[in-house]
């Protein structure tokens, strides 16, 4: 995840070209309204032969006050969502969020002559989302967490599709909502797909982990058990003086090399060879055998519960 520290820092990536477009398209339709709302504004009878403007229309703003806002709100909350997920990831983003709502307008024959509000709406759902407690100054004075604006955020796309059913045009309320709805919903699909993903294969690392450690637990205690008769044969001939046989040289020589360095291993007394399932699971089986060879501890006490 990034430093939030870095959130705000101004990136190339896709939303200081967008920023960009929204400037260049106001000032053509300050010079020619006519021709360049013509050309770029969603109209549903001419969507087929004039397909860019299923994306075009993002970038009108009839009035300053519009531009500036949009732009602030698509500058602080998409530099922040691209820092996080990445230009890529964000692009989709920002096209499922605007053709969520050309296509609805398609449908239901709505045009559509601006549409900062639809991503702007849909960034900012993903925004309060994985950053709740973040505050903005509201007028640049009154400090409230993003969650609570994302709430009025959505208090206002509802009562603007009941005007808009009311007044007895309920397909263009819709389309706000729907192009805000799009873009969240494939932000949240992705989100939690992406956390179950990852489940998965932590557990899944940790199964193998696991079944990894269990086989070596067998294959060590297979071997332990395997060497443990011998040592009782090497204690034997120990304990009966003089040198021992070279087979029985050769296979302390053989435990001495099985010797793992650096393992903690318990009090001689406690060393209870083949008898249960502990030391022979140990790493330090070997250097115990040894202890035992040598006459620690004396014999081998299993103890047993009363």
């Amino acid at each position: 995840m990034s430093d939030r520290n870095e959130l705000f820092a101004p990136k190339l990536g896709l939303t200081l070209p967008l920023c960009s477009f929204h400037f260049i398209f106001f000032f053509l339709s300050k010079m020619n309204p006519e021709q360049t709302y013509g050309l770029f504004a969603f109209d549903p009878r001419a969507a087929l032969e004039r397909p860019w403007t299923f994306v075009t229309y993002q970038f009108l703003h009839g009035e300053p006050f519009g531009l500036f806002f949009g732009t602030l709100i698509l500058y602080i909350l998409g530099s922040a969502l691209e820092a996080e997920w990445g230009t890529a990831e964000f692009t989709v983003f920002w096209l499922v969020s605007t053709l969520g709502a050309s296509l609805a307008a398609l449908v239901t024959g709505n045009a559509l002559v601006s549409g900062g509000v639809v991503t702007g709406a849909s960034m900012l759902f993903a925004y309060a989302y994985l950053f709740p407690d973040m505050q903005f100054l509201i007028f640049f004075v009154v400090p409230v967490k993003v969650k609570w604006i994302a709430w009025l955020a959505v208090a206002g796309l509802g009562w603007g599709l009941l005007k808009a059913t009311l007044a007895g045009r309920p397909g263009a309320g819709f389309v706000a909502v729907a192009g805000a709805g799009a873009g969240f919903l494939f932000f949240w699909i992705r989100h939690h797909g992406r956390y179950r993903v990852k489940k998965a294969a932590k557990s899944a690392v940790v199964a193998v982990k696991s079944a990894g450690a269990l086989r070596e637990d067998l294959v060590l205690e297979r071997r332990n058990r395997e060497l443990f008769p011998k040592v009782e044969d090497l204690r034997r001939a120990m304990q009966g003086g003089g040198d021992p046989p070279p087979r029985q040289r050769e296979f302390a020589a053989e435990l001495g090399k099985l010797v793992v360095p650096g393992v903690n291993i318990c009090k001689p007394v406690d060393f209870k060879g083949d008898k249960d399932g502990i030391c022979v699971k140990c790493e330090g089986f070997a250097e115990c055998s040894l202890r035992y060879v040598a006459g620690q501890p004396t014999e081998i006490v299993v103890k047993t519960r009363e």
